[in-house]
């Protein structure tokens, strides 16, 4: 089974891009053209399913325009979820459509969870669940976001899913304004954020791919870049990836120092900015994203 880091390695090497395109699609942000379409079929369809596919319609038209230029995407579960069963079954469209372009997608769902349930977890992103004829297949996601709060034990069912060529990236120093209240609490002598980032070592360490990086990775955002700096320095070998560039205010000079091997060994996410780009730069919703995207992959380059 090929490890999720050579995949991703190999995305990244082929386009020339560490560019990471977040998928959060948002009904009051959906182009109107779309909106008009499946306002029409919620009469019949219901409000959930119309707006599923609408969701559907919008992010397989984004992957369409980015994968040339993207590494990898990164859909947004709970965007998807509110719309229930439907939602779900579009988000599963989603993944499969990233594939067709062989894209590695990053299911951002942040679970954390002990024993059998961290393990339905699992088994709900990446497939395995029993069923009476068979196993069902899942989403298919190639990797996970996963929060480190409940310990290791919370964390290895996921880690598990890496033998069978799945990744897992591992909230380390998150993006967000609060994330110092807990995250650079100062744990032994060390922030909190560096003890993940040694679990993360710990649970990596068996996991590594033919191109040298893990399959366990990091999450560590461009808002703080001495942060950032610091989780690269404790992970030489795994993937980060990077949130924060774009909307929330980080620049590519925030990346400065954080490549590694000859992969880059970090993917840069980017969501409002690139999949909203039409609502500035007007026309084509499809067009817009795929500049943006190209755009982005640019700036980045003087890192890598």
């Amino acid at each position: 089974m090929e490890h999720f880091s050579d995949r991703l390695a190999t995305a990244i090497r082929t386009r020339r891009s560490v560019v990471c395109v977040g998928l959060d699609p948002v009904l009051e942000r959906m182009p109107p053209e779309l909106v008009e379409k499946y306002r029409l079929q919620a009469a019949e369809l219901g409000d959930e399913a119309a707006v599923a596919a609408c969701f559907q319609e919008f992010c397989s038209g984004v992957i369409d325009a980015v994968a040339e230029t993207a590494a990898c995407v990164k859909p947004q579960a709970a965007f998807f979820e509110q719309y229930g069963a439907a939602g779900w079954r579009a988000l599963a469209a989603v993944v499969r459509c990233a594939h067709q372009y062989e894209l590695p997608v990053i299911l951002d769902v942040k679970r954390g969870d002990i024993a059998s349930t961290g393990a339905a977890y699992g088994r709900a992103a990446f497939g395995g669940a029993a069923g009476f004829s068979g196993r069902v297949p899942g989403l298919d996601a190639d990797a996970v976001t996963a929060s480190p709060y409940l310990g290791d034990d919370s964390l290895q069912p996921l880690v598990d899913q890496c033998a069978a060529g799945r990744g897992v990236f591992v909230l380390t120093r998150t993006s967000n304004p609060g994330a110092a209240l807990l995250q650079e609490v100062e744990a032994d002598g060390r922030p909190l954020f560096l003890r993940v980032a040694d679990l993360v070592r710990e649970l990596g360490a068996s996991h590594r791919g033919e191109s040298g990086y893990s399959d366990v990775g990091a999450v560590a955002g461009a808002t703080a870049p001495a942060q950032l700096r610091a989780v690269r320095e404790a992970l030489p070998h795994a993937f980060l990836l990077v949130p924060g560039y774009g909307a929330q205010g980080a620049g590519a000079d925030a990346l400065a120092g954080v490549a590694a091997g000859d992969a880059a060994g970090f993917v840069v996410n980017a969501s409002r900015s690139i999949i909203f780009a039409w609502q500035v730069a007007g026309g084509d919703y499809r067009r817009a994203a795929a500049a943006a995207a190209e755009s982005m992959r640019n700036d980045l380059q003087d890192v890598l």
